[in-house]
C-alpha cells in the first residue's frame, strides 16, 4: 500500500465502520491476532480507553488555583493548576491558621497558609465572654489577616519541621487515600 491510502475494515455492527491507516494496519492485525479476533481486540481497547478517562474524571479534575499571598503590605495572587487535598486549621490564642494542601499537575504539594483572627472566639452566647474583656482585642493587630504564604513541596518529607506534625500526618493520609470512593448504596 502506498502512503496515504486507508482500509477499511467493516465491523459487523449496525453503521460502526473504523477506518484504518496504512500505518496501523500492522497494529489492527496484531491486535486481532492476541486478542481472538478484531472485534474483540476494539471492544478490549475502548473499555482501557473508558476506564481510563473515567478514572481520570473521578480521581478529581486538576483545576487553575488562585490564592493572594500577603507579606506586610505587599499583596499578590499566585496562580497554579492543582487539586485540594484538604484543610486544616490550627488555633493558637485569639489566632487561627488555616491550611489548605494541593496536589499540584506537576506532582508537588502546594501549601497556603493564612494567619487570621479566631472569630469563633468572639461568637460565644456568653455576655461575659472574657475575650470581649481582653485588651489585646482591641488593637488593630489582633482585627487585621496576618500573613498569607504559599509553598511548595517535593513531597511529605520535606515539609518536615516546617509545618505542624498534624499535617503533614492528614496530608500522608490524604494522599493514601483514594481520591474517590465510590459507594454501590
Amino acid at each position: 500500500m502506498t502512503p496515504g491510502t486507508y482500509v477499511r475494515i467493516l465491523m459487523h455492527m449496525v453503521s460502526r465502520n473504523v477506518y484504518v491507516s496504512a500505518d496501523d494496519v500492522e497494529l489492527f492485525d496484531r491486535a486481532a491476532s492476541l486478542g481472538g479476533g478484531l472485534s474483540s481486540a476494539v471492544a478490549a481497547g475502548l473499555r482501557l480507553f473508558v476506564a481510563e478517562r473515567e478514572r481520570e474524571d473521578l480521581m478529581g479534575e486538576m483545576k487553575t488555583v488562585e490564592v493572594e499571598v500577603q507579606t506586610d503590605a505587599v499583596a499578590t495572587v499566585k496562580s497554579f493548576v492543582g487539586r485540594r487535598l484538604l484543610r486544616y486549621e490550627h488555633g493558637e490564642g485569639l489566632r487561627r491558621t488555616s491550611y489548605r494542601v494541593y496536589a499540584t499537575a506537576k506532582g508537588q504539594l502546594a501549601v497556603y497558609r493564612r494567619d487570621d483572627p479566631d472569630w469563633r472566639a468572639l461568637t460565644s452566647a456568653d455576655e461575659n465572654n472574657p475575650i470581649r474583656e481582653d485588651p489585646s482585642t482591641w488593637s488593630a493587630q489582633w482585627w487585621a489577616s496576618g500573613e498569607k504564604t504559599l509553598s511548595v513541596f517535593a513531597d511529605t518529607d520535606a515539609m518536615r519541621a516546617i509545618l505542624p506534625d498534624e499535617l503533614i500526618a492528614a496530608v500522608e493520609a490524604a494522599l493514601r487515600a483514594p481520591e474517590v470512593e465510590a459507594l454501590d448504596i
